[in-house]
């Protein structure tokens, strides 16, 4: 047997928390939280941060923070990021693309409203899925898909389904529904590309590429007046959603996506008013009650239907 530390297994109870930690369903809830998050950053700073400047700023950073680390992948990677060319720029726009109309989404519609249309991402995945991969959902998804709608529709709601009857499309509704197709695409793309690129490498170019597809954006905006202050909160709100809602979010998201595919990925967007409640509750005083709790249990069960029957089916 080897004396060399580096060859040995690594203890149980190491082995087991690296396997928790790497877990796609744990990354994937993660990255849902560090988006919940991003929404709060939003409604501090939308009085300092114009929504594309946000964004561009956002994607900026991100990818000077990721470039260091990603310099060795790029090289190994260039040839089928260069192969694959067409694929990259059309997955990083519309990787911006959704993180950039939701900041217009939140700022012209109701969060009610906001949640409610992002229910429909594991259905838009699944109609991608089934129109590019060919992938049928089965009874299970559907059940699960349908059970994660109930919960959120019972959250945003506060219990009261009536009020779904008094809702009223605007401006801000059809950003975010706009968002929520660009994200599903973006998953099914990204599942169905194959493109032999490293994770860190991926992440890379769809950032410096979203940061390129904002620079007319950003202009544009500029020249109609608008304006960024400079102030500690703009510091501390770009370095949040660059560092969080970019770096780790997407890394945990495209890891997750990979590993269980974009059926079952997308069904933890039914996550957002999960934590959007309990944030609410940290950051601006909101209070839980007992919707929270069958609406969280709702979700919860939608999302072990969707995944962990639907993986005994059709193991990876």
């Amino acid at each position: 047997m080897s004396s060399d530390p580096a060859s040995r297994p690594a203890p149980a109870p190491v082995q087991t928390i690296l396997s928790v930690l790497g877990s796609p369903y744990l990354l994937l809830s993660f990255a849902i939280l560090c988006w919940g998050g991003n929404f709060v950053v939003g409604r501090l700073a939308n009085l300092d941060v114009p929504p594309v400047a946000l964004s561009f700023w956002r994607h900026l950073l991100a990818t000077l923070l990721i470039l260091p680390f990603a310099l060795p992948g790029l090289r190994r990677d260039g040839a089928a990021i260069r192969a694959n060319f067409g694929m990259v720029a059309f997955l990083s726009a519309l990787f911006v693309t959704g993180n950039t109309v939701v900041y217009f989404a939140v700022l012209n519609t109701t969060i009610t409203n906001a949640a409610l249309i992002n229910a429909g991402v594991p259905v838009a995945a699944a109609f991608f899925s089934w129109l590019i991969l060919r992938d049928l959902i089965n009874r299970w998804q559907a059940l699960g898909i349908a059970l994660c709608f109930l919960g959120i529709a019972v959250v945003v709601t506060r219990s009261d389904l009536g009020l779904l009857l008094r809702l009223q499309l605007n401006w801000g509704d059809l950003f975010m529904l706009l968002a929520v197709l660009c994200w599903a695409l973006y998953m099914v793309l990204l599942k169905r590309a194959h493109m032999g690129i490293s994770p860190l490498s991926v992440l890379f170019v769809l950032a410096a590429g979203g940061t390129l597809w904002l620079v007319p954006a950003y202009g544009i905006e500029i020249a109609t007046g608008a304006t960024m202050a400079w102030t500690s909160l703009t510091a501390l709100s770009i370095l949040y959603v660059a560092l969080f809602s970019t770096i780790v979010a997407w890394a945990c998201w495209n890891f997750g996506t990979l590993r269980i595919g974009p059926n079952r990925a997308s069904a933890f967007m039914s996550l957002h008013p999960v934590f959007g409640a309990a944030l609410g509750m940290i950051f601006f005083g909101e209070v839980l009650h007992a919707y929270h709790l069958w609406g969280t249990l709702l979700v919860l069960a939608g999302l072990f239907l969707v995944s962990r029957l639907y993986k005994a089916r059709a193991p990876a």
